[in-house]
């Protein structure tokens, strides 16, 4: 359909077969194209007659406005007088469907917004005179007209763009119209008792307040829109109308007049209570949004207020007592009531200005709000509970909640930054109530569970105090775990485990507090409902209190061992208790951590061996599942297995090492694993060369037992690297490139290691040139582009001298990082740029690199300016920046002739780009040798010419966020 021409015929057919439910994709296309179309300004006119259908006429309306809004620019100056008195006599006269009618005043808004100041000295006055006389007791029609016109115009503002400096000029030319347009609308709202026309004019209030209300004179305008909240029609309007009033950023320089103004709004608070009393909670939203809305943007002159004067203390009291009223109303959430959630954020912005609050003004703060925090927090204990029928709610109902739950413990937090140990104190007065309570009737459970639920949400803020010590009320609330009866009840249980996860740091402070909670972590392992909580424990607990576990050190690994037996665990959660596992095996005796371990993971490496021949034999994908899950399981074990442990006094290339029964250094259990796994996993890769997903876990268990051992590793070096390159040659993986890249890092300097790392690194380019070359595009390959120059650029900025006297294509190897900075995406341009960057940073140092450099220089360079001015994605630019900014540091008599070059090429690297404007760039990046920022400046703006976007609203934007 795109070749069909955009004639009233053509398009009108297309709207109708597209609102007949015929249409197809291309129609849809074809439409949003015929929209922004030179043509639309013309048959636009022919679709909004009124003898058209209703969906023609609509369409035809909202290509008009678009026209107006975004392709003014099209517009001749001749022509915008008759644009405007063709426009305004249809507005006058349409008398079809109010839907396309709004549209028309879009369009109408449009046009103002454009001429306003200048081809159209003061429409809102012009407008305004046009339609006042027209009005008439028996005619309203001009009236409503005239609001609707009124209200879109600032709407229509706030959506239309314009450049910052015309936006300005418009505002400032609104502003200068809003006492006449607000003393208008003030007029129609007294004078007149039809409620369209009350509802319309409220609506127009609401939308221009936005232009700065000034406040001080806001008297009769605030005093009509509160005798609106009386009107059923017209409350939410007029509620809406006094937020946007109250939220202006203007508002906060006229203290005493927002004084004034909240003391008008109080009495609503009894609106508020009435319908909370009635359980009308929906009707309750406008007037609680409107102390809110007060709260959150006044919340610092609300702390002032408070604090210095008892007229002022006693109003902002009262307001936030209406607040708290909505967060504590008696019904359950979300199922009877929805506005509780509403006042979240403004006790979050509260105690973030009373924190900031100087010492004196501070202490006062705590005392005036402390209770108003701990009314909150025992608020929060009751709204979080869980009911015991909530089975019976939809899965969105308890999506809702458990994100409800999530703000309760957020603002639990927060409230902690105000009460400190009192918030502890009252928790801990709750924790035994509920214990008791519970401990009667196992029915009982919802407050113990709730209020498990805030020491968790407080674990956090705890964590990050300075205090060195453990605070008593916290080794007070973790000796009481063990009295808790949670095991008849599984949410409970896993709060608890929660609890014990999050405060695993602290435990760390007072480990005499261990013997308590161990057994609850190990005791839950093995149960389905509780297994996740638990492994989430144990693993924070073995890596929070790794020094203080020792005594625990076999009662935790025979648990994980019973827990893994039961066959009840998820792989997930037996993956996740690697972690812990070999945390405590490193607290062992050395000679005892492998008869531990044995017992645990041979099974699993007994399936492996019998699985890693057989995966490829049968097409069984729970067979590959299991490949998988053993080699994550061995690779998250390693990461913990060590039994190196790091003195507090020694270098950090010292360790600690136990000795043998013959004062030996004791072996690493991590060595001996993988020697005696390296034949296995060997005949893994063998038979899974086709399946990429296997060769990645093998080559991350072997990445991970290199990262355990450091150069522990070395003797098992050749072997490893024989596997790795074994499965690379068959099918070149990123993760073996991660793999190798550590090897080159730590045996870059040893002389011995030089000559057999060169060849590696000589294999490795050329397997992975071969593997970029043999794909249809370089995109195909994007994973391994992206590793692979990562890697050189490591190995290349700390080992460069494995470059040196190398015997492998580096001219391939530039070409092939020169052609990766076209490619769409962008982790392979960034690494291949980074590549680049170092290259030349590091050749200066490196004399053989020199050559390397001059002879592709110039290809790179015009590479990266055909990448600036426009063949590339604009979000890459800042790395073709580094490159750019190191050839001027290092190459810069190369990089002066390289620009004088472009400057005299005709059309490069834009048609849109003149030679004055390539000189300009030229001398502005000759210049900016250190500056990085303003060469970035430099680029993007040169950029923004070569696409022959300056000027234009993207080009705006992207300059506005740096871009």
């Amino acid at each position: 359909m795109a070749a069909v021409a955009f004639t009233a015929e053509n398009v009108e057919q297309a709207v109708l077969q597209f609102y007949q439910s015929i249409s197809t994709q291309a129609t849809h296309e074809w439409l949003t194209v015929a929209q922004i179309s030179p043509q639309a300004w013309s048959f636009s006119w022919d679709l909004i007659q009124q003898n058209k259908a209703p969906e023609v006429q609509f369409f035809g309306a909202s290509c008009l406005a678009l026209k107006v809004s975004r392709g003014w620019m099209e517009l001749k100056p001749e022509q915008i007088p008759g644009l405007r008195q063709r426009l305004m006599d249809t507005v006058v006269t349409y008398t079809g469907p109010k839907i396309v009618l709004t549209r028309i005043c879009v369009a109408v808004a449009g046009l103002v917004i454009h001429s306003i100041g200048h081809t159209w000295e003061n429409p809102i006055k012009d407008l305004m005179n046009k339609f006042q006389p027209l009005i008439s007791a028996e005619n309203l029609r001009p009236l409503l007209l005239l609001l609707e016109l009124l209200t879109v115009i600032p709407e229509e503002f706030t959506t239309i763009y314009l450049t910052s400096k015309r936006r300005s000029q418009v505002r400032a030319c609104f502003s200068n119209n809003l006492k006449d347009v607000l003393d208008f609308l003030i007029q129609v709202m007294s004078q007149q008792s039809n409620s369209e026309v009350s509802v319309q004019a409220c609506k127009s209030i609401q939308a221009w307040v936005q232009f700065g209300v000034p406040i001080e004179e806001s008297e009769q305008l605030i005093e009509r829109l509160l005798a609106a909240t009386q009107d059923e029609e017209l409350a939410d309007v007029a509620f809406e109308s006094l937020s946007s009033m109250v939220t202006h950023p203007e508002t906060h320089k006229y203290p005493n007049h927002l004084m004034n103004l909240l003391k008008r709004l109080l009495p609503l608070d009894k609106l508020l209570y009435e319908y909370m009393n009635e359980g009308s909670y929906e009707c309750a939203i406008p007037v609680l949004s409107l102390f809110i809305s007060f709260g959150e943007s006044h919340s610092r002159l609300l702390i002032d207020w408070s604090t210095t004067s008892q007229e002022g203390r006693e109003c902002v009291l009262r307001m936030i007592s209406a607040i708290l009223a909505a967060s504590s109303c008696p019904a359950q959430f979300p199922t009877h009531e929805t506005i509780s959630e509403m006042p979240f954020g403004f006790w979050y912005i509260l105690q973030d200005d009373i924190i900031a609050c100087e010492p004196e003004q501070y202490e006062m703060c705590v005392a005036l709000f402390g209770p108003v925090y701990t009314a909150l927090v025992q608020t929060m204990l009751v709204k979080s509970m869980y009911d015991p029928q909530d089975h019976l709610w939809t899965a969105d109902q308890r999506e809702q909640f458990r994100c409800y739950r999530t703000d309760v413990a957020d603002t639990i937090m927060y409230s902690f930054n105000i009460l400190r140990d009192i918030l502890l104190e009252t928790l801990l007065q709750n924790l035994d109530v509920s214990i008791t309570a519970c401990l009667a009737n196992e029915g009982s459970w919802p407050p113990l569970e709730s209020c498990l639920h805030a020491w968790y949400a407080v674990a956090e803020s705890l964590a990050d105090s300075e205090e060195e010590d453990a605070n008593p009320l916290l080794s007070r609330f973790l000796s009481k775990l063990a009295l808790i009866p949670f095991t008849k009840n599984m949410r409970v249980y896993s709060t608890v485990l929660d609890c014990i996860g999050g405060f695993s740091d602290w435990l760390a402070i007072a480990p005499q507090l261990l013997p308590h909670v161990i057994p609850i972590v190990t005791a839950a392992l093995a149960n389905q409902e509780l297994s996740l909580a638990a492994t989430m424990a144990l693993k924070d607990i073995s890596r929070d209190c790794n020094e203080c576990m020792q005594p625990f050190a076999g009662d935790v690994i025979e648990a994980i061992h019973r827990a893994i037996q039961s066959n009840n665990l998820q792989t997930n959660e037996i993956i996740r208790l690697m972690y812990p596992l070999g945390e405590m095996l490193s607290l062992l005796p050395s000679q005892h951590i492998l008869p531990r371990l044995e017992p645990i993971v041979a099974p699993h490496l007994q399936m492996l061996s019998s699985l890693g021949t057989a995966s490829t034999k049968q097409s069984d994908p729970q067979i590959r599942a299991k490949v998988i899950f053993v080699l994550k399981l061995m690779s998250t074990l390693f990461q913990t297995l060590n039994i190196s442990r790091r003195a507090d006094d020694q270098p950090e290339s010292e360790t600690c090492r136990p000795t043998d029964s013959r004062g030996e250094p004791a072996q690493q259990p991590v060595f001996v694993i993988v020697k005696q796994c390296l034949p296995l996993l060997s005949s893994i890769c063998e038979h899974n060369t086709d399946d990429p997903e296997i060769i990645n876990s093998v080559c991350m268990l072997l990445k991970q037992s290199v990262s355990t051992l450091q150069a522990e590793i070395r003797p098992l070096t050749q072997d490893v690297v024989n596997l790795t390159m074994a499965c690379y040659r068959v099918s070149p993986q990123p993760s073996a490139l991660d793999l190798v890249k550590q090897f080159f890092i730590m045996y870059g300097r040893d002389a011995d290691m030089q000559q057999p790392l060169k060849g590696l690194l000589n294999e490795l380019c050329a397997l992975t040139i071969r593997t970029i070359q043999s794909g249809v595009t370089m995109s195909d390959h994007t994973e391994l582009i992206d590793c692979f120059f990562a890697m050189l650029a490591q190995v290349l900025k700390k080992q460069t001298g494995l470059f040196i006297n190398n015997e492998m294509d580096s001219n391939i190897l530039v070409q092939c990082a020169i052609h990766s900075l076209t490619m769409p995406e962008q982790h392979p341009v960034k690494s291949a740029a980074t590549f680049l960057t170092h290259l030349i940073n590091v050749s200066r140092e490196a004399e053989s690199l020199v050559p390397l450099v001059n002879s592709h220089g110039e290809a790179l360079f015009m590479q990266i300016m055909r990448c600036i001015g426009g063949e590339a994605n604009r979000t890459f630019l800042d790395y073709y920046t580094d490159i750019l900014l190191a050839l001027n540091k290092k190459y810069f008599d190369n990089l002066n002739r390289y620009l004088n070059a472009m400057v005299v090429t005709p059309n490069f690297p834009s048609e849109y780009c003149t030679k004055e404007q390539k000189e300009t760039f030229k001398t502005t990046v000759l210049r900016e040798r250190a500056n990085k920022r303003k060469l970035q400046e430099t680029v993007r703006e040169f950029s923004l010419i070569c696409r022959n976007l300056i000027g234009s609203e993207y080009a705006t934007q992207l300059l506005q966020y740096g871009l």
